[in-house]
C-alpha cells in the first residue's frame, strides 16, 4: 500500500476512536488499561488519575497502545497496534502547561484535575483492515516511524 494512502487511512482510523488500551510492563509486572486519548501532532494524550501502570512507567517508558473496532465475523477486522515511547508529565511538572498548550488542550482546565499526562510518541503503527483485501492489499500494513 503506498505510505501517503497508508497515513490518511491510519489517521482517519485514529480520529474516528476515542478509546485505547495502554499496556505497560517492568519486569514481570504488566498491566493493560482501558483510557481515552487525544491525538495531536502526531503523539497520543493519555489522561490518567493514577492507577497501577505508573508502577511499570516508572521504569520502563516502551509500551504498546491497541485501538480497535468490535469485531463482527469474517472481513470485519479493523484495528491499530502502536508501539512507542511514553513519556509522563505531571500536573506540577513545570513543562505540562507548555506540553498541552503545544497540543491544543486547554493547559489550565486539565491543571485544575491535577490529571498525569501519558505523552505518547509512536515509533511503529500496523494497521489490520480486512477491507483492503478488496482494494488489492495485504490487510495488515505497517508503518515504521523510527
Amino acid at each position: 500500500m503506498p505510505e501517503h494512502e497508508l497515513r490518511a487511512a491510519i489517521e482517519d482510523f485514529i480520529h474516528a476512536h476515542s478509546t485505547c488500551a495502554l499496556a505497560a510492563a517492568s519486569g514481570d509486572f504488566v498491566r493493560c488499561t482501558p483510557l481515552t486519548y487525544k491525538y495531536r501532532a502526531g503523539k497520543f494524550a493519555v489522561f490518567s488519575e493514577g492507577g497501577l501502570k505508573f508502577r511499570a512507567l516508572k521504569e520502563n517508558k516502551h509500551v504498546a497502545l491497541a485501538i480497535y473496532d468490535e469485531y463482527k465475523g469474517p472481513g470485519s477486522a479493523k484495528s491499530l497496534q502502536v508501539t512507542g515511547i511514553a513519556a509522563v508529565i505531571g500536573a506540577d511538572d513545570p513543562d505540562y502547561a507548555a506540553q498541552l498548550d503545544s497540543l491544543d488542550i486547554n493547559a489550565a482546565h486539565m491543571q485544575k484535575l491535577h490529571l498525569t499526562l501519558i505523552l505518547i510518541t509512536p515509533t511503529t503503527l500496523e494497521y489490520l483492515d480486512s477491507t483492503l483485501k478488496d482494494r488489492g492489499y495485504f490487510p495488515r500494513q505497517c508503518l515504521k516511524l523510527s
